[in-house]
Formats: structure tokens, C-alpha cells, sequence
């Protein structure tokens, strides 16, 4: 493997079943899906890191998730000290993507400006909206510390990954463009959450922006990856 080639490993944490409307927009009201919930490993020649933190154990068991894994001890089995994760790349800041970040104690994360601003405001805090966040007052301060790092728009990071701000599920989602041995890799978060949203170019369910929901379906099909890893799909993978 290249030092600018990276493998992408999923690590399921515990699945859900919810209703199919949810992640696609206002389809199949009432008929139950299983969803899967993950962090993604980044691995190259030179360096480890992740995207997304998982959901934190106690609150994925109140909202209703089974087989929950704690991500330390998942990590672990696959060969990774959470106590020594220095990097994790951030799709957006929902509950179940970003409020476990106590378990990475030396990780600096990185989130899209639009995302720390929409974090901050009032609209956030709307019941409505801020029911898909858990640990609030630990992410201000992750971000009041410096520890939650800014993303600007479109950005190439190191290792030839690049941020691609898409907003639509929340206003500062964003995707990681990843090259891999097989081609360029998308992990999309909940911007595609299934295969389905895909397949068929239907947004996600919960969203902020319908219209930027569907230029992110169009974004990534005009880059033509070989593989995307939508977020919640239980099929970790879709190769194209």
C-alpha cells in the first residue's frame, strides 16, 4: 500500500430498526428498516485515524439500539488503542456520530465551520432539531477548548483525503473523499445514509435542506468513486 493509499474499515456498534421515512425522505412511512451504526477506520502506510466516534454506549441503548458495542473494546479488537487515536474527521455532529468523543482522550476532531456555527446557535436548540444531539454542554466545550477544530468548505487534508462540505442532513455535513487501493472511496455519513438514498437519488429523511440533500446525491455521482460507505446501511459498502 502507497503512503497515500488508505484501507477503510468499518466497525459496526449496534443496530436499530426505525422507520424507512426517516432516512428517506418521505418513503415508505411506517415500514421498519434495520440500521446499522459504525465508526470508520482510516488506515495508510503512516498513519491511523477515524471518522466519526460512535454513539455513546448509554445513549445508544436508551434510543433503542441492540448488540452495542463500546468502542473501545471494539477497537481493540481490531488492533487500535482509543487512549492513542490523535485524528478523527467528523461528518457532523448528531448524537450518534460525534458525542462519544470523551472515549478518544488525546483525539483532536475536525468538523465543518457551518457545523460548529449551526452547534452554537439557537436554532439548534429547537426540540425539534436538537433531539438528534446528545452531550451538548461536552462538545461546547470540545470546541471552547480548541479541541474541535474547524473545516472550511472544500479541503484537502493530509494523506490525500479531501472534505467536501454538503450540508442537506445537517447544515455543516460533510464527506470524506478517501483514495484506496480500489479507486477513490466516499464515506458519506448521514449526507447518503443507505444505499437505497443512492441508488435512487431520494435525500435523507432528516434533513435541514432538502435542495442541498439532493446536490449531495449529484455531487458524489459526478465523481464517480468506486466504493461509498453510506452511514447507516447495514451493508457497510456499496462498489460502484
Amino acid at each position: 500500500m502507497n503512503a497515500d493509499q488508505f484501507s477503510i474499515e468499518p466497525i459496526e456498534l449496534g443496530r436499530r430498526t426505525a422507520d424507512t421515512s426517516l432516512f428517506l425522505y418521505l418513503t415508505d412511512p411506517g415500514t421498519p428498516i434495520a440500521i446499522a451504526y459504525r465508526v470508520w477506520v482510516l488506515r495508510s502506510a503512516t498513519r491511523t485515524l477515524l471518522v466519526d466516534t460512535g454513539p455513546p454506549l448509554q445513549e445508544a441503548k436508551r434510543r433503542g439500539l441492540t448488540h452495542v458495542i463500546d468502542v473501545v473494546a471494539a477497537l481493540a479488537n481490531a488492533g487500535i488503542d482509543a487512549n492513542q487515536v490523535d485524528t478523527i474527521l467528523l461528518t457532523h455532529l448528531h448524537w450518534d456520530h460525534a458525542a462519544n468523543a470523551d472515549r478518544f482522550p488525546k483525539a483532536t476532531f475536525y468538523a465543518q465551520r457551518r457545523e460548529i456555527e449551526f452547534f452554537r446557535s439557537h436554532s439548534r436548540q429547537h426540540p425539534a432539531i436538537d433531539r438528534f444531539f446528545s452531550h451538548q454542554a461536552y462538545l461546547a466545550s470540545l470546541i471552547d477548548n480548541g479541541r474541535i477544530r474547524e473545516i472550511d468548505g472544500d479541503v484537502t487534508l493530509p494523506g490525500g483525503l479531501e472534505a467536501l462540505k454538503v450540508g442537506g442532513h445537517t447544515p455543516g455535513s460533510q464527506m470524506f473523499c478517501v483514495p484506496t487501493p480500489a479507486g477513490e472511496a466516499i464515506i458519506t455519513g448521514d449526507a447518503i445514509p443507505l444505499h437505497r438514498n443512492y441508488l435512487e437519488r431520494i435525500p435523507s429523511g432528516i434533513l435541514t435542506d432538502v435542495f442541498e440533500a439532493v446536490a449531495a446525491l449529484e455531487q458524489v455521482a459526478l465523481r464517480r468513486p468506486a466504493l461509498i460507505y453510506t452511514g447507516h446501511d447495514v451493508e457497510s459498502h456499496l462498489r460502484l
